[in-house]
């Protein structure tokens, strides 16, 4: 089993094509290679930061058009949310560090968009006919839209100014100072899955005191989706130039832990740059190009 976590952006690439906006030979023949990838059992899943960008689009018959192809091709397969991701790395951190912490890996593949943000179906109904409510809530039903909302422009100024303030909040600090300032950033963004964890397995606050620096990036390290997120804020930070996106925040929520344990990775440029610098090596392979993608896969 292959999978491919498809950006957002790509996701339209190919309903702008499976919808005829583009019926060039060439894409024609991706969705043949697309086809003849899925009956070999390559999986499309679609991710919560998916549903979220998706729900943007104020234009209905957009989003129904995109939302369709969507479905389609993802099958109704998502992505496990972040923060259970998180929990699970977390444990096996704990028990790296000789902390007696039993935790089973969870699938990184589920199916429903309850799955993808990490809820339950606790509605009888909502239980009994998940796939049909899945379904409308992407396609729309009748004369009912898909959903629409997603996330707030606040949301996605606040982190863009985030990334945009690291140069000028690390003049107020020692250069030697700027690694570590990094890790307490990263730290900081998993608190609430910290704690979590810490609750569960009774292990003390005071313990992570104790670890001293260098035993606390030893522990960052070790967490998959924390550590390409270090090494992204460390080229923001290399990079007096860079200059953030209003997508930022949905390219590091849905890519970074894509980019940890889908095969591969289809994104734009500016995020594949950002995170193969350094020679970084991550499980995923990562591409721009839809089109370069599945003859080998």
């Amino acid at each position: 089993m292959t999978v491919v976590y498809l950006d957002q952006n790509k996701w339209i690439e190919l309903a702008r094509i499976r919808n005829g906006k583009d019926s060039s030979d060439r894409a024609r023949q991706l969705l043949r290679e697309i086809d003849a990838a899925r009956d070999c059992g390559v999986i499309f899943p679609l991710s919560a930061i998916h549903i979220l960008e998706f729900a943007r689009i104020k234009d209905n018959k957009r989003r129904a058009r995109l939302g369709r192809v969507m479905w389609e091709y993802s099958g109704g397969i998502t992505t496990k949310s972040l923060k259970e991701l998180l929990c699970w790395e977390l444990e096996v951190a704990f028990a790296n560090k000789g902390y007696a912490v039993n935790s089973e890996r969870p699938s990184y593949l589920g199916r429903g968009i309850a799955h993808a943000f990490g809820e339950k179906l606790d509605n009888p109904i909502a239980a009994m006919f998940p796939e049909k409510i899945d379904e409308a809530m992407l396609c729309g039903m009748d004369d009912i839209p898909p959903i629409h909302g997603g996330v707030s422009a606040e949301h996605r100024n606040n982190f863009a100014n985030h990334l945009r303030s690291i140069h000028e909040k690390k003049e107020d600090l020692e250069k030697g100072k700027w690694e570590d300032w990094i890790y307490a950033l990263s730290m900081a963004d998993i608190t609430e899955p910290l704690y979590i964890v810490m609750s569960k397995h009774k292990i003390p606050n005071s313990d992570i005191e104790s670890w001293g620096k260098s035993g606390i990036k030893s522990f960052m390290n070790s967490i998959p989706t924390r550590k390409l997120d270090i090494h992204l804020h460390k080229q923001v930070l290399k990079n007096p130039q860079y200059k953030p996106k209003h997508s930022d925040l949905e390219d590091w929520a849905g890519l970074v832990p894509a980019t940890c344990y889908a095969d591969i990775v289809v994104c734009e440029k500016h995020f594949a740059d950002l995170a193969c610098r350094g020679n970084y090596k991550h499980h995923a392979r990562i591409e721009t190009n839809i089109y370069d993608v599945f003859q080998t896969v």
